[in-house]
């Protein structure tokens, strides 16, 4: 009985570490994005709207607004140059940074990159104050037709990036190490669904990129919402419920997504 007790246990450690061995290597192998923001490299925020031509008439006075203005954010020191990129269009831009403003009459779109000394919150809320609430509705923009955001990530996690190649067209074809894919897809809201005439969507952008010679993949998150009819005016925008609909969503959405399906090597 005492052998039968002494074989039973050293099995048991025998079968124990065996386990213990594959949970450690799976845990090596095992690759969960946890914080978005640890890999966030630039956001763009855009706002679309009818073409309006009395902006290039007036492209002097908004950017001294945006530059000049007592207490504005975006000032002459957040965007030291003024480029002239086409007739119809003017960029803000800080060369140190690339960080830019672009001004047109289709768009008001600026694009930031993450680093040390950014604070992505009070940029997103400096843009709907300053530019959104603020030039926008100062100089009568309207027929406001599509607001977006762009988070830009790069993994640089070589399990992850070959994951997502092995798990699309590498199944398929061989030898494939570079790859550049971008879906969509639309989403009903619901206020659309029970308001009449009222067609407005959201909208959401994947691009996929996977270069030969680097470990590391880079995805953008275009989440959009489109309106239809268009907004007569630009108090209508409910900013701050975009925002929190965009950070939910690469929480939740796109970052299931990507745990789930690419998150662990097979």
């Amino acid at each position: 009985m005492n052998y039968e007790n002494k074989v039973t246990g050293q099995l048991y450690k025998i079968v124990n570490n065996l386990y213990r061995r594959e949970y450690n290597i799976f845990k090596e192998v095992n690759i969960m994005i946890s914080n978005l923001n640890d890999y966030l490299e630039s956001i763009v925020i855009g706002i679309r709207y009818r073409a309006n031509f009395s902006i290039t008439d007036n492209f002097g006075s908004i950017i001294d607004e945006i530059l000049y203005s007592k207490g504005a954010f975006f000032n002459q020191y957040f965007f030291p140059l003024v480029i002239h990129s086409k007739v119809d269009e003017r960029v803000l831009f800080n060369k140190d940074n690339k960080n830019s403003l672009t001004i047109n009459s289709s768009n008001m779109i600026i694009e930031l990159h993450n680093n040390d000394k950014l604070n992505l919150n009070k940029i997103v809320e400096s843009f709907k104050s300053q530019i959104v609430f603020g030039v926008m509705k100062k100089y009568k923009i309207t027929q406001i037709n599509r607001i977006g955001f762009i988070n830009r990530y790069k993994f640089k996690e070589p399990t992850l990036a070959n994951n997502f190649i092995e798990k699309t067209i590498g199944e398929t074809l061989e030898g494939i190490k570079e790859i550049n894919l971008q879906f969509s897809r639309k989403y009903t809201i619901l206020e659309a669904l029970v308001k009449k005439d009222t067609y407005d969507y959201y909208n959401a952008i994947y691009n996929v990129i996977k270069r030969a010679d680097k470990d590391e993949l880079i995805v953008s998150v275009d989440f959009q919402r489109f309106y239809e009819p268009v907004l007569e005016s630009t108090s209508l925008i409910k900013y701050d419920q975009f925002i929190d609909k965009v950070h939910n969503y690469n929480l939740k959405d796109f970052l299931s997504w990507l745990n789930n399906n690419y998150g662990s090597k097979q």
